[in-house]
Formats: structure tokens, sequence, C-alpha cells
């Protein structure tokens, strides 16, 4: 059975349908928005959880980490972070 456009009934029924679509399609932005905050804060270990040290680990240091923020940050470690300390999570640059 072919859609006939002058039928009024034809009319109504693309009419549902992508009111349909734009209902679901909203309701899928809203759901996707409320479980992916777009402030998410990211929990930081302790220094004590990640066996920090003010100390280098050899040549490993974190300003040579990769997780390392300047001028005294970490990325996954709360608190201020020595550029020559060391901890288990290092990962080289």
């Amino acid at each position: 059975m072919a859609i006939n456009p002058s039928h009024p009934s034809s009319i109504q029924s693309r009419r549902r349908v992508l009111l349909r679509v734009a209902l679901v399609a909203g309701g899928a932005i809203a759901v996707a928005s409320v479980g992916f905050p777009a402030s998410a804060s990211v929990k930081k270990m302790s220094k004590a959880a990640a066996s920090y040290q003010a100390t280098p680990k050899g040549s490993a240091r974190c300003d040579g980490c990769a997780l390392f923020q300047k001028p005294a940050a970490c990325q996954s470690v709360d608190g201020v972070i020595s550029p020559s300390g060391w901890c288990i999570l290092f990962a080289a640059k």
C-alpha cells in the first residue's frame, strides 16, 4: 500500500512518527547528559596510597612523569607534589 501525501491520515501518521523520533532523541540526549556530567570531578588518591616520596627513585622523577602538572601538582595524587618526587604511578613522558 503506497502512502498518498494528499490523504490526511498518511500526513498525520508521518507527523506522529517524526514527533516520536524527536521525543526519543531528546530523551536520549537528556539521559546522556545526566549520565556524563561535564563537570565530573576526578578523585585523586592520597600520597600514602601512591607511596609518594619527595625524593626521586633513580632517574624517575615527578617532573618527568606524564601525570605531573606544573608547577607542583599531579593528575592522580592529591596535594602539593615536588618536581623531584616519585610515586608508584610514575609513567615516563
